[in-house]
């Protein structure tokens, strides 16, 4: 079966040090060295997860995201209070995600 190596997303041209201090500063994921073949002035910025091999690739792009969509990633953490409180302390509002969600993972009792 074929295993998820990585996940590319966008973010606004120039918001590089935005990505970094939420994903690297809140999250703690440690980013990682582009490939030598990536131009560094293409801006991109990639994140090595704790499964090994899968990364986070985060791409400019001055692509407007549409606001009637909900695409989203999930980042299993191991405890969401320390996370929602550095959240909060990074200046980030917490909203409850409501009703949890079974997944394959973590199938709902």
């Amino acid at each position: 079966m074929a295993r998820l190596e990585h996940v590319s997303l966008t973010f606004p041209p120039g918001a590089q040090d935005e990505v970094r201090a939420f994903y690297g500063g809140v999250f703690g994921i440690p980013e990682m060295p582009l490939p030598a073949d990536v131009p560094p002035e293409l801006g991109w910025v990639w994140f090595a997860t704790d499964d090994d091999g899968v990364e986070l690739h985060f791409i400019p792009s001055g692509l407007v995201p549409d606001p009637e969509r909900v695409h989203h990633m999930c980042l299993e953490v191991p405890a969401i209070a320390p996370l929602a409180d550095a959240l909060a302390a990074a200046g980030h509002e917490v909203r409850a995600a409501g009703p949890a969600r079974a997944c394959r993972a973590h199938p709902l009792a």
